[in-house]
């Protein structure tokens, strides 16, 4: 008896083992990130301050490393398997820091994560980051509202809204993202002319 019991146990233990390996492993999702795009914006002197940039203040969906789709106006889906690689006001804000940056149009540029002393900040909020559907075609929208303020004064030096359009190829993950790369490289470019004009001013 003891021996049969034995038995049976060895064979509950097989099956088992066996029924896990056989179960598929979920693949992780692929970390997309935005295309580099060397700054067109190349200033010859930089101006003596720096600029902290803030992370865009968002909601969600915004607000989550989902890559969002928007079939209709009133849903949001996410493209499967796949996500931004960190949150996308993260994404943005490290997208428009190394804009400012490679412009060298400012002594400093610095992201709200440093310690460092600055003159002015660059303060952001993201409120459409998102493939818009039109039927058959698929469009990239990117709206940010900026505002540049004094770090001494807190007053604020500039404002300005951002609504940028750019067609997607099609509704694959691959083109959606060349289009999000282009629509946040157009926004880069002309961010840094507006906040480095809005800094020579307040000079």
């Amino acid at each position: 008896m003891n021996s049969r019991l034995s038995a049976m146990a060895v064979l509950m233990a097989a099956l088992s083992t066996a029924a896990c390996t056989v179960l598929p492993r979920p693949e992780p999702p692929r970390a997309m990130d935005l295309a580099v795009v060397s700054a067109s914006v190349d200033f010859e002197k930089p101006l003596q301050s720096s600029l902290r940039i803030h992370t865009p203040l968002a909601s969600d969906p915004m607000d989550s490393s989902a890559i969002l789709l928007k079939p209709t106006p009133y849903e949001f889906q996410a493209y499967p398997k796949a996500r931004w690689r960190d949150s996308a006001p993260v994404v943005i804000r490290d997208y428009l820091a190394r804009h400012l940056r490679n412009s060298r149009g400012f002594r400093n540029v610095v992201i709200d994560t440093s310690a460092a002393n600055t003159e002015h900040s660059l303060l952001t909020e993201l409120s459409a980051f998102q493939v818009v559907q039109h039927g058959n075609r698929h469009q990239v929208v990117l709206e940010l509202h900026a505002e540049v303020i004094s770090e001494q004064s807190g007053r604020s030096l500039c404002i300005r809204n951002w609504s940028i359009q750019e067609m997607a190829a099609s509704s694959e993950l691959e083109s959606a993202v060349e289009a999000f790369s282009r629509a946040s490289n157009t926004l880069a470019t002309e961010l840094t002319d507006w906040a480095w004009s809005c800094v020579q001013r307040a000079q």
